[in-house]
């Protein structure tokens, strides 16, 4: 039997669960109404993150081994149709940006989901390409972030001065009502 080879003490180079946006409802909620920032072969979408997905993203009564999410840490999503290529082009393209995404995370705003949709081309790109297109929009991409942060931090307040400012509780009903003839205490 051969040795086990040894285990490497730089940082992993996985893509945790946690960092990945992984159901339909929430790309959909992205997609809808996340804050776009265009390149010729990537179309990013920005928006918040929902409040289960910025405590760790799993859902309530299910157990995960993974540490949760640092809070500032963003999430990533991508979506290749066939219009990029292959399934190999189009797995090649989604591997070198969450290479970007794992490498080079100063590129990315913090606090953020953020769905990146392949575009015709983006098949043939290399990753130097693929960081090149990608530092061209980062003060876009920071100014998009920003601007889903503050949207979602005001409907946030909105959500809560409603229910605070609903309808006044009700008085607490009399014992004895003067005016019901069916009261013998009233009469």
């Amino acid at each position: 039997m051969a040795p086990a080879p040894p285990r490497s003490s730089a940082p992993s180079s996985t893509f945790p669960r946690e960092r990945r946006i992984r159901r339909r409802a929430e790309f959909v909620r992205i997609q809808n109404g996340g804050h776009r920032v265009s390149t010729r072969h990537l179309l990013f979408l920005v928006a918040a993150p929902t409040e289960g997905a910025a405590h760790g993203g799993a859902r309530r009564g299910t157990k995960s081994a993974a540490a949760p999410v640092p809070s500032g840490a963003p999430r990533l999503g991508l979506v290749a149709s066939r219009k990029v290529g292959g399934a190999v082009a189009r797995n090649r393209a989604k591997r070198l940006l969450r290479e970007a995404f794992r490498r080079f995370p100063e590129l990315f705003p913090e606090r953020v989901d953020i769905v990146v949709i392949l575009r015709t081309g983006a098949g043939s790109l290399g990753l130097d390409d693929v960081l090149a297109e990608l530092r061209g929009v980062v003060p876009v991409l920071r100014r998009r972030a920003k601007e889903a942060l503050t949207a979602a931090s005001r409907a946030r307040t909105e959500v809560v001065a409603e229910r605070s400012a609903g309808d006044p509780p009700a008085p607490a009903p009399d014992q004895t009502d003067p005016t019901d003839p069916t009261d013998p205490a009233g009469s």
